[in-house]
């Protein structure tokens, strides 16, 4: 992976500054690209970025996330920045030292500053409680919400970030699901205008709706799915495996055959970098859950390779196992889930085997029985 950076810069009726930021970023010699995202402007942003040098890319759906979204995918380089268009307020010559915090492992590195005028209530109050209760194990950090950060794209479904005021959370919790570290540097001084209370307010609302869905996708938990065939995990699970992929949690597929059902999922769950595929026998050596803080392990019904591995990696992991319903015979569901986010792929995946709805469990609900240990 290359090292250069590529730095995105969301704008939207930014034209009194737009052009002194592409000037600056110019001069930073540790900047290999400059992507500046018109999100929706009517007062020439665009085109004095252009002119100034930039790589100008038209996003005109407005929201931050849609920002970030359209400027990652536009990036030249993994190892993206995101600036806000507003530099003359920083200390610009320290956000070198983000780019020197790269280290193996680090997937992000966050720029935190020193408003002497906020006493940040957001984080306080909101963000920093927030993420100690869902994420435990990732690093207390002092500005987690910061919108100046670093990140490597190619860690995360950079595709699937939120389109709003959460989407610079979303990354970074991204990141930390991959099972990447996060690192913070301190980038100097700034002095932001006031904000009143109606904009916190806002604020608030679309980050805790982001904080509860986050705790319902239950992104920091691993799906380890140990299968005889790719056919099963197709059939009855890949609602949930595809869902917990695009929210960034980690997939583990170990598959006893590769049968034309996983060619398939490969192919459908490329642009996902979280989901794995392996071998049956890689199962019973995969002893770490990595940064989630439990499992779901998912394996066949009855007596199987799969089945019988999964039982025995579950007791180790001191987890359950959910059982699919690939036999009938004695199966009992007692759990099921419904993850409208991986509805569409199971069904594009279905198709493309030619299974009719008959032959197929229910795309909306997928049933499992648990085996407790």
């Amino acid at each position: 992976m290359s090292d250069l950076i590529s730095v995105i810069v969301p704008a939207r009726n930014e034209a009194a500054t737009i052009v002194r930021v592409v000037e600056t970023l110019h001069d930073m010699l540790w900047v290999d690209e400059i992507v500046v995202i018109d999100n929706g402007s009517d007062d020439g942003t665009g085109d004095l970025a252009l002119q100034a040098g930039a790589t100008v890319v038209f996003e005109p759906t407005p929201g931050m996330g849609e920002a970030v979204r359209a400027g990652l995918k536009a990036a030249r380089n993994d190892w993206v920045m995101k600036l806000d268009a507003d530099l003359d307020k920083f200390q610009t010559a320290l956000f070198a030292r983000m780019a020197k915090a790269r280290a193996p492992g680090i997937g992000l590195v966050k720029g935190a500053w020193n408003d002497p005028r906020d006493n940040m209530p957001m984080t306080r109050l909101l963000v920093g409680p927030a993420i100690r209760q869902l994420f435990p194990q990732m690093p207390d950090l002092r500005a987690p919400n910061t919108g100046i950060y670093l990140a490597n794209r190619s860690l995360i479904a950079h595709q699937e970030i939120v389109g709003n005021y959460a989407a610079d959370l979303d990354v970074m919790v991204r990141v930390h699901a991959a099972g990447a570290g996060i690192a913070e540097v301190d980038i100097g001084r700034l002095e932001n205008n006031p904000r009143d209370v109606g904009h916190y307010n806002t604020m608030a609302e679309t980050i805790l709706a982001f904080f509860l869905q986050l705790q319902e996708r239950n992104i920091g938990e691993e799906l380890a799915v140990f299968a005889d065939t790719g056919l099963q995990v197709a059939n009855y699970c890949l609602s949930w495996v595809a869902a917990h992929a695009r929210a960034g949690g980690r997939v583990n597929l170990y598959l006893g055959v590769e049968d034309r059902a996983v060619g398939v999922m490969r192919n459908l769950l490329r642009e996902y970098p979280t989901v794995r595929f392996h071998s049956l026998s890689k199962g019973a050596k995969a002893q770490d859950p990595g940064v989630g803080s439990m499992q779901r392990i998912i394996a066949p019904y009855g007596e199987s390779p799969a089945s019988k591995l999964a039982v025995a990696y579950a007791r180790d992991q001191h987890a359950d196992v959910l059982s699919m319903p690939c036999q009938q015979q004695g199966f009992a569901a007692n759990f099921g889930v419904a993850r409208v986010e991986g509805q569409r792929i199971k069904a594009r995946a279905l198709d493309e085997l030619g299974l009719k709805a008959a032959e197929q469990q229910a795309a909306e609900r997928e049933v499992f029985q648990i085996l407790a240990q």
